[in-house]
């Protein structure tokens, strides 16, 4: 039996030598082809390896409030929406305020007297949120009271919907 006809194990013997190689090259090229084209994807569904960009953490400073004139129920949703603009701005800012915290006890950074601020300042922030949340619910009740039609106060009410739902969750956990 000649050399060449012997049958070793692992080789595909319905193929040339030369063949199985560029057929094992095509499939890594399209293996590879298809991760970097799934991998570039902005979709994160679709499997992204590439993580979002973190936007810089940042304070919200009060905007504008809008003015509370008029006549009618006009002031009264001027001042519901300056409360609800007050809240989400109060939210964010103790969301903002945790993360520098996580930050800083994680990376164990600043320490003492700056530390201590940041701490200081969520304590702070907390208690700022649970005042605007408390002002949003009275007057929202009070609206509610006065007789303001539904179908204009229902956004805002689905707002305090949204405010207890949040604090139900805040404190149930441990």
């Amino acid at each position: 039996m000649p050399a060449s006809s012997r049958k070793q194990p692992g080789r595909n013997h319905h193929l040339p030598e030369s063949r199985v190689g560029l057929l094992t090259a095509l499939g890594v090229g399209t293996l590879m082809a298809a991760g970097l084209a799934g991998g570039a994807s902005a979709d994160g569904y679709l499997g992204s390896r590439i993580p979002e960009p973190n936007p810089p953490l940042y304070w919200e400073e009060p905007g504008e409030p809008i003015p509370v004139e008029g006549t009618g129920w006009t002031p009264v949703i001027a001042e519901l929406e300056n409360a609800e603009a007050r809240i989400r701005r109060a939210w964010h800012n103790v969301a903002t305020a945790q993360v520098l915290l996580t930050h800083a006890r994680v990376r164990r950074y600043p320490r003492g007297e700056p530390f201590f601020e940041i701490r200081d300042r969520v304590t702070f922030l907390e208690a700022e949120r649970d005042t605007a949340e408390d002002e949003f619910l009275a007057l929202v009740e009070r609206t509610r009271r006065g007789g303001m039609p539904a179908g204009t106060l229902s956004t805002f009410m689905d707002f305090s919907d949204e405010i207890r739902r949040d604090r139900a969750s805040r404190n149930a956990k441990p």
